[in-house]
């Protein structure tokens, strides 16, 4: 390309001169800037620079090289992201890239097992009756989107923290909400290529197929002896999320009042492997939806979820208390108010109504236990980012008061979610790593257990921006081995 050339920028029908675009209305439209001029509204600094708008346009075609030419005519918000971007609206520029970022996943997620992807983010039964097709799919809140792929394995917990990181500046700097944020065009290149490889041109991983298929195979085909064990095998070797979601979403076809006698049989050739390989907190919460069932009466579900716990000799996980079933659901609102925009101002009424869940003598039930602390210490921590660091302080005094409450079982339970991807995720942040530190500290005088201190005292100690991996220490593994579960 010639020296002549690089100093251009291609538009739809013509070639404009880098040095003629300016930070100023006028440069693009002088009577627009004479009607905002009559109007009294600015006119100057309201574009990005011509240098910052040449570094995005100059690196577009080599970004979108890796999206196919059949994929391209239908992403009109790319389209609508170059104009900004040439006309110096770097804002809107985002705002387009993140439409066209939400959409994309939102393709990815129709192309696997939509049951399995809506039980992975909704576990509220009023909520998640009510999604069922593709096109449901807007009613999943941006955040639970990117979480949802996250959890059932279409991103990676690096991409999707990536992507994460795009939404927060959609949230904080586009033309989404009111800002005065600056963006620079370093910034835009690296969220269009992110945006672009991770999700835009993102394909579906070995394990979600896999996933897909097994369901497939459940609801269409009978299944014979034979074959369970190679099935089961495929399920063994699946990470401990999937098997949880799939153990949910297997107890939720089962109980599905218009299945098949011929999908339960199936699907009783592999639950008790499920069931086995399923973490204790999932496995209670499948004994909630049974306390559900007998609560709005729904006899049918009760029969066949009482048959499904009988088949995985899961039946001492039932819970006939309707209180766990109304806190649970709290925690799960209330998670979903931290993780969306704007929480620091939203989280307060759902933390004050938690109390009122409880039973009568304030002890947390166990099928709640682990949802509870990490809930509760989230929402505490902090994302680390934004105006008020990602904390509703009128919400802390209640957390405040939970975390004093915990007991040693609380404390165990704290310790052991360090291995919780969710749990860790901001901790590499200043506010959320003293947070967590703060209540290590605190902790130490709730438990007299040795290897407890231990590990309490790890994480007081740690070295900066480290208490996200220190789960993977060799100590901190060898005092959690000592603790009850």
């Amino acid at each position: 390309m010639s020296n002549q050339q690089d100093d251009l920028i291609l538009a739809a029908q013509k070639l404009v001169p880098v040095h003629k675009l300016s930070t100023s209305l006028a440069a693009v439209s002088e009577p627009l800037a004479a009607f905002l001029h009559g109007a009294n509204l600015p006119t100057e600094g309201v574009l990005v620079e011509a240098s910052e708008r040449h570094i995005v346009l100059n690196a577009f075609h080599d970004a979108i090289s890796i999206l196919p030419d059949g994929d391209r005519k239908g992403s009109f918000y790319l389209s609508k992201y170059v104009v900004a971007i040439s006309l110096g609206l770097f804002d809107a520029a985002l705002n387009y890239l993140w439409n066209e970022t939400i959409a994309a996943l939102r393709r990815l997620v129709a192309r696997t097992d939509l049951e399995y992807f809506y039980d992975a983010v909704e576990k509220r039964p009023d909520v998640r009756k009510k999604l069922q097709t593709v096109d449901d799919l807007p009613e999943i809140g941006e955040a639970l989107l990117i979480e949802g792929c996250y959890r059932i394995g279409l991103l990676t917990n690096v991409n999707h923290e990536r992507l994460k990181h795009v939404n927060f500046m959609r949230n904080h700097a586009s033309a989404a909400h009111p800002n005065q944020n600056e963006i620079n065009g370093a910034e835009m290149v690296g969220w269009l290529s992110n945006c672009l490889r991770y999700a835009i041109t993102a394909e579906p991983s070995h394990e979600v197929v896999q996933v897909k298929k097994l369901l497939e195979q459940l609801r269409a085909n009978p299944i014979l002896p034979g074959d369970a064990p190679i099935i089961k095998n495929g399920i063994l070797h699946l990470p401990r999320e999937r098997i949880d979601d799939l153990l949910w979403t297997l107890f939720g076809i089962y109980c599905d009042m218009n299945q098949t006698a011929q999908t339960r049989a199936n699907i009783e050739l592999i639950a008790k492997t499920v069931w086995g390989a399923s973490a204790e907190a999932r496995k209670y919460e499948v004994g909630i939806r049974y306390a559900s069932f007998v609560k709005h009466a729904e006899n049918g579900k009760k029969a066949l979820a009482h048959q499904f716990l009988t088949a995985t000799d899961g039946l001492a996980y039932r819970s006939e208390d309707v209180l766990v079933v109304e806190l649970i659901d709290k925690l799960r609102t209330l998670y979903g108010a931290h993780v969306e925009y704007n929480n620091f101002y939203s989280e307060r009424s759902h933390a004050r109504s938690l109390e009122q869940s409880l039973p009568p003598n304030g002890q947390v039930p166990v099928a709640v236990r682990s949802e509870w602390v990490k809930v509760i210490c989230v929402c505490y921590f902090g994302n680390g980012l934004g105006y008020k660091e990602g904390v509703d302080e009128a919400a802390v005094p209640y957390y405040v008061v939970h975390i004093k409450n915990f007991s040693e079982t609380e404390v165990v339970e704290f310790l052991h979610l360090f291995g919780d991807a969710q749990f860790v995720s901001d901790l590499h942040l200043p506010k959320p790593d003293k947070r967590a530190r703060d209540v290590a500290a605190f902790l130490k005088a709730r438990t007299k257990h040795v290897h407890a201190l231990l590990a309490l005292d790890q994480i007081v100690n740690a070295a900066p921006k480290i208490l996200g991996k220190i789960h993977s220490a060799t100590a901190f593994q060898q005092a959690l081995a000592q603790l009850p579960r």
